[in-house]
């Protein structure tokens, strides 16, 4: 399906259409320089956004709302949509079943597996689906009817220009967009709605405002991400360690000082995960921790779907089936702490922008690795997070200082 739907612009007189876009790029190259070169050059992109990312999206979602709702779609974004109707039916998306949603149709495919276990637990955080909440009454209003990919393309629009605002140089600005628009293991799966946008546009904002020197600003949108998927939580040591800023003399009264910058972001991020907490915190805990840590208390485990570590255990044979138990969450916690340990003491040394955004990709890569679920999106996530460092401005220590206070 992937395929299909990457393939949808494929056909005359696209080709020739694109190819003239490309040679305009290139020309821009040799004959304009400057701004007009630059705004050529993004342009050129911009149309390569549309043609090959935002409208195979538009079509997958027409394609799906004039066949089922199950089709041209991942399941991830179908619960999602699902766990909103819960939500506004006054029912804990953590607690009901997925049963009698489109995603029980949707083809689920794994080995030794017959049922989706997605469809007993509810693994994201709440603002995956707290933000679709508006687009999804606007939507019901407007159109009749709401796909959660509504939400991911406008995050993704808005995140181009914010990549354009993380270069240096006209060049590192378009290198940004592209890594993250044109990137071949990511666009696909954001065609296909998983929700890997979401915490790329928190985190990738945070970095913004860190440039920006708005310390505060960049802590609030951490914290969005953190209440959004997992993986933004890795980044809150190196961001922390980068506002503390040990290389600067204080004592007890300026650390805690500079501690109050974390309160907004607290606050935040308690007011969109704790009522669900609080309203099961048995049911909170099993979907979002234990069941794709393989530790759940239902009958099935989450299927280990690894390029990393699960790919070594099942292919040696050293775990028999993709539903056995396996410690993978000692093993992140063991080899991922002394893996954080080292970056942090290495940060410590070169405190810079580029050396915490270097600490999160590896820390996430390490987690990854070492996870029962590492799965094609997760890798593209992870190699965009190795690419934006090279492309980062490093803020001024002092600026960054007096932001933080």
């Amino acid at each position: 399906m992937v395929m299909h739907l990457t393939r949808v612009m494929g056909y005359d007189p696209f080709p020739g259409l694109l190819l003239l876009i490309l040679l305009a790029y290139l020309g821009a190259d040799v004959w304009l320089s400057g701004p007009k070169q630059f705004h050529t050059k993004l342009i050129a992109l911009w149309l390569t956004i549309i043609a090959f990312v935002l409208m195979p999206t538009v079509a997958a979602i027409l394609y799906r709302h004039n066949s089922a709702p199950h089709l041209y779609i991942h399941d991830g974004a179908i619960q999602a949509e699902e766990a909103i109707k819960f939500v506004l039916a006054g029912r804990n998306p953590y607690v009901e079943n997925y049963l009698d949603t489109p995603m029980a149709q949707w083809a689920y495919h794994e080995t030794d597996v017959s049922i989706n276990p997605a469809l007993d637990h509810l693994p994201y955080l709440p603002l995956t689906f707290i933000a679709g909440v508006p687009v999804y009454l606007f939507s019901q209003f407007a159109l009749g009817w709401y796909d959660q990919r509504y939400v991911y393309l406008l995050m993704f629009i808005a995140l181009v220009p914010m990549l354009l605002r993380l270069g240096r140089t006209p060049r590192e600005k378009l290198a940004a967009v592209m890594l993250v628009t044109l990137n071949p293991l990511f666009v696909p799966f954001f065609i296909e709605g998983r929700n890997d946008v979401a915490p790329l546009f928190w985190l990738v904002g945070a970095l913004v405002f860190l440039q920006e020197r708005r310390a505060g600003w960049a802590v609030v949108w951490l914290a969005a991400g953190a209440a959004s998927k997992q993986t933004a939580w890795f980044m809150l040591p190196f961001l922390a360690l980068y506002l503390f800023d040990p290389a600067k003399r204080q004592n007890w009264r300026d650390l805690a000082q500079r501690a109050r910058v974390f309160i907004p972001a607290i606050i935040l991020f308690g007011a969109i995960v704790a009522p669900f907490l609080i309203w099961n915190p048995g049911a909170f805990v099993e979907d979002v921790f234990d069941f794709q840590s393989g530790i759940s208390s239902s009958a099935t485990n989450y299927p280990i779907k690894s390029l990393g570590l699960g790919s070594f255990l099942l292919g040696f044979e050293l775990v028999k089936n993709n539903t056995d138990s396996f410690p993978f969450s000692a093993l992140q916690i063991l080899v991922g702490g002394l893996i954080l340990a080292v970056l942090l003491a290495r940060q410590w040394r070169t405190n810079t922008l580029t050396q915490m955004t270097i600490g999160y990709a590896i820390l996430l890569f390490v987690f990854a690795f070492f996870s029962r679920t590492f799965n094609d999106n997760h890798l593209g996530f992870a190699l965009i997070w190795f690419g934006l460092p090279s492309i980062l401005a490093d803020a001024d220590p002092s600026g960054r200082a007096e932001a933080a206070q």
